[in-house]
């Protein structure tokens, strides 16, 4: 049964347990989904409050992907799950040079590759909330920051330690490609958004 499915405490008690998964990967997906859903609920304390009028197309908006962005990270909660199961099982009885693990390590790169491209976006979609959100709800749109950009860095590193071990170059090239340019945008992106926020609780 997929973990979308069972209590949080499940999933919590297995992280912590001696077993191949869940791990770093799903974990990231969830702080990733929890940030995302702190952003929705902004958006939705925003939308039909009339000291916010001018701000509702925004934040109806900005529900919408921020939304859209929970659900997919909640789906990639178990399909980090389900890759790394799958090529911790090949590595049990396949050789290390075998072709068949080259592509499970691509299969497990994937799901925290997704991560990181869903939270770059979610992150930029969390500076505009920042300007247009509730303000009652700051702190929420901060700690959105946070949790999404401890998820992208958090997700990049099981994205390398997949691509150490890939043998096509040109994959590795384009995967390198897409991650650089957020590696140098994020932690910015991520402290103007807290000075943003930090603006809005001195006054």
């Amino acid at each position: 049964m997929p973990y979308n499915d069972r209590p949080i405490r499940e999933y919590l008690s297995d992280l912590a347990a001696k077993k191949p998964a869940p791990g770093g990967g799903s974990a990231a997906a969830l702080s990733a989904a929890i940030g995302a859903g702190l952003m929705s609920m902004v958006a939705n304390y925003t939308i039909g409050n009339p000291k916010y009028k001018n701000s509702g197309a925004d934040a109806a908006d900005i529900l919408n992907k921020s939304e859209n962005y929970r659900a997919k990270l909640q789906v990639l909660v178990d399909k980090d799950i389900e890759a790394y199961e799958k090529l911790s099982a090949a590595l049990i009885k396949s050789a290390k040079d075998s072709p068949e693990l080259d592509g499970l390590y691509k299969e497990a790169m994937l799901p925290p590759f997704e991560i990181c491209k869903v939270t770059a976006e979610a992150l930029s979609l969390c500076k505009k909330l920042a300007g247009c959100g509730n303000k009652n709800l700051i702190t929420d749109t901060a700690i959105a920051a946070i949790l999404l950009e401890g998820a992208f860095f958090s997700a990049k590193f099981n994205v390398y330690i997949n691509l150490k071990y890939i043998k096509d170059i040109d994959f590795v090239g384009e995967t390198h490609k897409v991650l650089a340019p957020l590696e140098e945008s994020m932690p910015k992106l991520k402290e103007d958004i807290l000075e943003m926020c930090e603006d809005v609780i001195s006054k």
